[in-house]
């Protein structure tokens, strides 16, 4: 469209030269305002740059350490102190160091579960009173024989309790076999002896006195025989 047409003197019409803002025709005009009309000029020295905040983290639950390991149990140490003590020859060895009572009260929880299905006895305070009772004794009988720092309550029922495993595979075998018969008191004698040397080579490992390896073996077979009077009657 021809604006010639209609306005023929362009009285309307101001050029884009004339339409620029001069702030000295307004004595009033305050210049800082000009400031908002300004693209942000950042990383420049002397000029404030915007920050952003700092983010925060968050972890999922595939970045959280399982379970077990928030409750300080490891199932790598308890299976290899089980198999230690399933050694009748003792050629592995014994494992010093860093006792857990987890491993230990599970086999107990384990026999007296194992009672409850052989014989419906239900024996879960019986057992622990004894579990805790058997382990004071030793440890004053131990603390009496050596000074050794190895030597301590939680050890010492850590140790007796892993080397009860052999007495918790007959009652397994309880639970289908009748042994409240000349067979099954040889079956409990051969875990008795089983179970009081491998708790004696543990123990003498502690105080490193080789001598008297049998000498702790005999409380160990009486307290293992009192868990296996709860098999037999």
């Amino acid at each position: 469209m021809n604006p010639n047409q209609y306005y023929p003197d362009n009285s309307y019409f101001v050029s884009d030269d004339n339409l620029n803002f001069h702030a000295g025709s307004y004595p009033n005009y305050d210049q800082s305002f000009d400031s908002y009309s300004q693209p942000a000029q950042f990383n420049q020295p002397g000029a404030s740059s915007w920050q952003p905040a700092p983010t925060t983290n968050f972890t999922g639950e595939e970045d959280e350490p399982p379970l077990l390991e928030e409750l300080g149990i490891d199932l790598n140490k308890i299976i290899i102190r089980l198999m230690h003590s399933l050694d009748p020859t003792g050629k592995c060895g014994v494992v010093l160091g860093d006792y857990d009572v987890i491993g230990p009260i599970a086999l107990y929880l384990t026999y007296t579960s194992l009672l409850l299905l052989a014989g419906g006895k239900l024996m879960f305070s019986y057992i622990y009173g004894l579990a805790v009772l058997t382990s004071v004794c030793m440890y004053g009988l131990l603390w009496a024989m050596t000074d050794s720092s190895e030597v301590t309550l939680t050890s010492t029922f850590s140790v007796l309790g892993y080397s009860f495993t052999p007495v918790v595979l007959v009652a397994l075998l309880a639970v289908f076999v009748n042994l409240k018969n000349i067979f099954g008191a040889i079956i409990v004698l051969a875990a008795v002896v089983w179970s009081s040397m491998n708790a004696a080579r543990v123990f003498v490992a502690m105080f490193g006195n080789s001598d008297q390896k049998y000498l702790m073996a005999y409380p160990c077979a009486i307290i293992c025989g009192l868990y296996t009077l709860f098999i037999l009657y």
